[in-house]
């Protein structure tokens, strides 16, 4: 039995990218990570790709694209009893989508111009598969040590920061990298590191915002999933709310302040 075709990472972002032109292989990523995707894994730990993958894929970012949907929403509707996707069958060649391959692609890795490996030299088609995932995903965002120069603060703040969940890493061990969420955290940090606060002091912050975001969940989940104009609206209203929320949490603060507060 023939085995079924499928496609690297970096195959899949080539097919994507003509109707999402916002996806990226970290947003890839980051979906597998939240469990909306499990593309299957070489023992080696490289991602392959068949056509529901991708067919799952598409239906992800068409939610979130058309319909605004968040994506606790959008796990839950992949979970619902009877839940289908139309998936086309993947053409057992290579993808014809622009794509750079393993016998004209040179990479940078740890600052060094590394060729990328020839294809003859791997001992089975897998190998192949899996030197062209390692040398071919590009990877978006900073590293830690990246984000720690970005920020003015040490890298071990940085995974200290990782640690507590306020700031989140997406890809693998040791390619892990930063979203520019992590940067304003980061730069927060250094802050209040200078007043004598430690990342632990800095998750009354995090606390505070998961509970306000639970909130006006339970509000808006419901309108945001029915997609349309309802949705827009309900967008509107949930930023006009945050930035109230902002303004209403300030007030507060200078209420116990006084005068000390603008």
């Amino acid at each position: 039995m023939a085995a079924q075709p499928h496609h690297s990472i970096g195959e899949v972002l080539s097919l994507l990218q003509a109707e999402h032109s916002d996806v990226t292989i970290s947003k890839i990523r980051f979906l597998e990570s939240q469990g909306l995707i499990a593309p299957e894994r070489t023992p080696s730990g490289y991602r392959k790709f068949y056509a529901r993958d991708i067919a799952q894929l598409r239906w992800i970012l068409a939610q979130q694209r058309d319909h605004f949907l968040p994506l606790k929403v959008i796990k839950k509707r992949l979970e619902e009893p009877g839940f289908t996707l139309e998936v086309e069958p993947l053409a057992a060649e290579e993808s014809a989508a622009a794509e750079p391959t393993l016998f004209s692609k040179s990479v940078k890795k740890g600052g060094k111009a590394r060729a990328a490996p020839d294809p003859v030299e791997a001992e089975s088609e897998v190998e192949a598969e899996e030197a062209e995932d390692e040398f071919l995903e590009p990877v978006d965002g900073l590293s830690a040590t990246e984000l720690a120069e970005a920020a003015k603060i040490e890298v071990g703040t940085v995974r200290e920061l990782d640690r507590l969940g306020l700031i989140v890493s997406i890809g693998r061990p040791g390619s892990a990298v930063y979203d520019p969420e992590a940067v304003t955290v980061a730069e927060a940090a250094a802050v209040f590191g200078e007043h004598g606060f430690e990342p632990r002091h800095m998750r009354m912050f995090k606390i505070s915002a998961e509970r306000q975001a639970g909130v006006l969940e339970q509000i808006f989940s419901s309108r945001l999933a029915k997609g349309g104009r309802s949705a827009q609206r309900a967008r509107k209203e949930l930023n006009e709310l945050v930035r109230l929320g902002e303004e209403l949490q300030r007030s507060i603060l200078r209420r116990s302040f006084g005068d000390s507060l603008d």
